[in-house]
C-alpha cells in the first residue's frame, strides 16, 4: 500500500454575513467626497432631466412624446409593434416604461440612437423599465452610438424580458488618436482593467432582467452590467451570444447581484465576468473565449467580510492571461467538469490589489476557496496575496502544473503532477502515489510529519512540520 502523507488539520473559517446597506445615493455621496471634494455633487446615475423617449408608458398609459425620433409604429394597448426609432440627440430615447400598471410588449422594433447619453436608464435609453414596470422585448435591434448610450435598462423594482433580439452599444470613438473623456465616471474605473465608454445593458436596484436567444454586444466597457442592487438584483441569460469587440467585459456582478448564464457563448476582448464584493455568478454549459481573464474578482470600497462566489459547470473556457485573477478579495470558486485553459499557463492567481480604494481585510479573513471537480487541468495555481489563505480542493481531478503558496486537499481519486517547483500545505491526507514530479523539481510541503520522498518520475517531495 502506498505511503500516506498526513495533512495538517486546519479549521476553515466560516463565511460571515456581509450586510450591505449602501444606497445608490450613498455611493454617489461617497465617491464625490473622494473625486470632487467641496464641489457640486455629480450624480453619474442621473440621466438628462429633459430626455424624451419616442414613446412613454406610465402606469399603463401609452403616449407618443417625441415625434421627431419616431419613424413609425403600431399600437394595441401596451403592445408596441413594428416600431422604428431614429434619434440623433443624446436626449432622444426609444421606449420609456414606468409604474406597476405598466406591462408592455415591444415587438419587431428597430431603434437607433446617436449622441452622448448621460446616467443610467431613463427616457434617453433604447428601452428603459423603471418603478415596478414589466417590459417584454421581442425581435428587436437596438443600436446605441455615443458614450453612456444604453440599449436597455431595468431599475427600481422592474422586470425586463428580452427575446430574439440584438443589443449593440458602440459608444463614442476612443483610443489612439482620440481625446480621452474627462467627465468623471464616463469611463470604467481603472480597477476593472478595461476601457471604453458605454454599456449595452444595466440592471439596478431590486430589478430582474432575463435574456433569451439574443446577442448583447459592446465595443468597449461592458455588455451586461449590474450596479447598485440595494439588497437584491437578478440577471439571467439563456442561449445568448455575449460579445465585447474592442475592450470590455461580458458581464458584471456587483455586491448583492445574482447573475446566471445557461448555454451562452462569450467572445470578449477582456473578461467574461467581473465579480465585485459579495456578487455571485453562475455558468452552465457555456463557451467562453477571453482576451484577458475569464474572471476578475475584486472588492473596492466594500466590507472585509464580503465573499465573491463563482460557480462554473460543464463549460469550455480559454483565457489570454490567467483564467482567474483574484485581487485582494475573499472568494468561493467552484469548477465542475470544465475545460479550462490559459495562454500564460496560469489557471488561478491571487494578488494584492494596488488600487487605493481596495477593501482592507479583517484580522481573520475568510480567504479563498478554489474547488475543481471531475477535471483535467494544465496550468499553475499561484497564491500571492499574503493577507488571506488560498485553499485548493481537487476532487476526481488530474492537475499538471505548479502550486505555490496554497493549502491543498485531494481526494483519493485525484492526482497532481508538479512540472515545476512548488510549495503547499497539505490540509488533507494524501497518498504518495497521488503525487509526481520530473527530475530536478522539488515540492516543498507542510504536513503533520517531516520526511523526504523520491517520486516516480525523479522529483522530490520534501515535507516539513
Amino acid at each position: 500500500m502506498a505511503e500516506k502523507i498526513i495533512g495538517k488539520k486546519k479549521e476553515k473559517k466560516e463565511q460571515e454575513h456581509a450586510q450591505i446597506t449602501l444606497k445608490v445615493s450613498d455611493l454617489v455621496t461617497a465617491v464625490n467626497k473622494i473625486l470632487n471634494p467641496g464641489g457640486e455633487v455629480f450624480d453619474w446615475f442621473a440621466g438628462y432631466p429633459d430626455g424624451k423617449a419616442a414613446i412613454e408608458i406610465r402606469d399603463g398609459d401609452v403616449q407618443i412624446v417625441n415625434e421627431k425620433a419616431l419613424m413609425s409604429c403600431d399600437t394595441d394597448g401596451q403592445h408596441i409593434y413594428n416600431l422604428k426609432v431614429v434619434g440623433y440627440d443624446g436626449k432622444d430615447g426609444g421606449v420609456y416604461c414606468e409604474g406597476e400598471n405598466t406591462d408592455a410588449v415591444i415587438e419587431n422594433a428597430y431603434i437607433t440612437l446617436e449622441g452622448d447619453g448621460r446616467g443610467v436608464g431613463g427616457p434617453d435609453t433604447g428601452v428603459s423599465a423603471r418603478k415596478g414596470a414589466t417590459v417584454t422585448i421581442k425581435n428587436a435591434v437596438i443600436n446605441g452610438y455615443g458614450r453612456s448610450r444604453f440599449c436597455t435598462t431595468a431599475e427600481t423594482g422592474s422586470r425586463l424580458y428580452v427575446y430574439d433580439s440584438v443589443l449593440w452599444s458602440h459608444g463614442q470613438p476612443w483610443g489612439e488618436g482620440y481625446e480621452p473623456i474627462a467627465e468623471p465616471m464616463a469611463t470604467p474605473p481603472s480597477s476593472l482593467l478595461i476601457e471604453g465608454n458605454s454599456r449595452a445593458h444595466c440592471t439596478m436596484t431590486n430589478s430582474y432582467s432575463y435574456f433569451y436567444d439574443s446577442k448583447i454586444i459592446c465595443d468597449g466597457w461592458g455588455a451586461l452590467s449590474t450596479e447598485g442592487a440595494e439588497g437584491f438584483l437578478y440577471l439571467e441569460a439563456n442561449d445568448c451570444d455575449i460579445i465585447a469587440t474592442k475592450r470590455g467585459y461580458g458581464a458584471y456582478a456587483d455586491p448583492d447581484c445574482h447573475v446566471y448564464f445557461n448555454r451562452c457563448n462569450f467572445d470578449v476582448a477582456d473578461m467574461s465576468i467581473i465579480l465585485a464584493g459579495k456578487g455571485d455568478s453562475h455558468f452552465s454549459e457555456c463557451v467562453c473565449q477571453n482576451g484577458t481573464y475569464f474572471a476578475l474578482v475584486h472588492n473596492v470600497n466594500g466590507l472585509p467580510e464580503e465573499v465573491g462566489e463563482l460557480e462554473v459547470k460543464d463549460s469550455q473556457i480559454s483565457a489570454g492571461k490567467e483564467a482567474v485573477l483574484v485581487r485582494s478579495e475573499n472568494a468561493d470558486l467552484r469548477f465542475t467538469r470544465c475545460e479550462l485553459s490559459s495562454d500564460t499557463g496560469i489557471i488561478l492567481r491571487t494578488e494584492e490589489n494596488d488600487d487605493p480604494a481596495r477593501t482592507l481585510p479583517s484580522e481573520n479573513p475568510f480567504g479563498i476557496d478554489a474547488a475543481f471537480e471531475e477535471m483535467r487541468l494544465e496550468g499553475d495555481i499561484l497564491h500571492e496575496d499574503a493577507a488571506r489563505d488560498l485553499r485548493v480542493t481537487l476532487t476526481k481531478t488530474y492537475l499538471t502544473g505548479a502550486i505555490r503558496g496554497a493549502h491543498l486537499s485531494m481526494d483519493a481519486r485525484s492526482f497532481w503532477y508538479a512540472d515545476r517547483d512548488s510549495e503547499v500545505t497539505f490540509t488533507g491526507d494524501v497518498f504518495l502515489n497521488q503525487i509526481d514530479a520530473p527530475l530536478g523539481v522539488e515540492i516543498r510541503a507542510k504536513g503533520e510529519k517531516a520526511g523526504e520522498y523520491d517520486l516516480h518520475s525523479g522529483g522530490k517531495l520534501i515535507v516539513s512540520e
